[in-house]
């Protein structure tokens, strides 16, 4: 129903990697436009890394280890569990940062007749959670893909956006729409149209207040 370059924005945040970056700050509030949090279980500096994946009887676990230039290092372990039976898939992600700390995150997806729910938990080094939550709804009829998200963090201040991807002729246009916790809203209204003939596509974004609605 959507084109490839449509599936980050709807996929990305949901990510544990994505909500350890969204979540991690322990406040789930809506980030200004520019901000880009670093990732804290990642050395900082030049680093490499080496990855490891190993099937399993109903998904897959993953080791990936990053080495930084001052000999630190630091580990990511993910375990991917899928139940067709019930539609969903449990992944649980833990992360040791180069400092000792340790960060987890509980993420189920679950199928629904129309779409998907996604409920995500993140956990920092000193037991406090922060959550998302988030509710995708499709319709073919129209070509319409509806998302809300709500994140909650650690502070109890929640933040939402709620997003509209519409297909079009030549391409799709997306309305987004966030409050952060303490009430500010912004929006960010996307339009992508693609000439197959000439193979090129072209975007345009507009984006209205300070909250950040998404990077698609």
């Amino acid at each position: 129903m959507f084109t490839r370059s449509m599936k980050p924005a709807l996929l990305t945040a949901a990510s544990a990697l994505g909500l350890l970056l969204v979540l991690g700050s322990a406040t789930a509030q809506t980030r200004t436009s520019g901000e880009r949090p670093h990732r804290a279980h990642v050395p900082q500096g030049s680093w490499s890394s080496h990855s490891e994946r190993q099937r399993t009887e109903n998904g897959h676990e993953t080791h990936t280890t990053w080495n930084g230039q001052n000999g630190k290092t630091a580990t990511r372990d993910a375990k991917v569990v899928n139940d067709k039976a019930a539609g969903s898939r449990t992944r649980d992600v833990s992360y040791t940062g180069p400092n000792g700390k340790q960060n987890s995150v509980h993420d189920v997806t679950q199928k629904t007749d129309n779409g998907h729910t996604r409920d995500s938990t993140y956990t920092n080094g000193k037991g406090e959670t922060a959550t998302r939550n988030a509710v995708v709804t499709n319709d073919k009829d129209n070509g319409t893909r509806t998302r809300d998200v709500t994140y909650t963090g650690v502070n109890g201040k929640t933040s939402t956006v709620d997003s509209v991807t519409t297909r079009t002729d030549t391409g799709y246009t997306r309305n987004a729409t966030a409050t952060g916790a303490n009430g500010q809203s912004g929006t960010r209204q996307v339009t992508v149209a693609c000439d197959k003939a000439a193979g090129n596509c072209s975007k345009d974004v507009v984006v209205n207040g300070g909250a950040n609605t998404g990077s698609n």
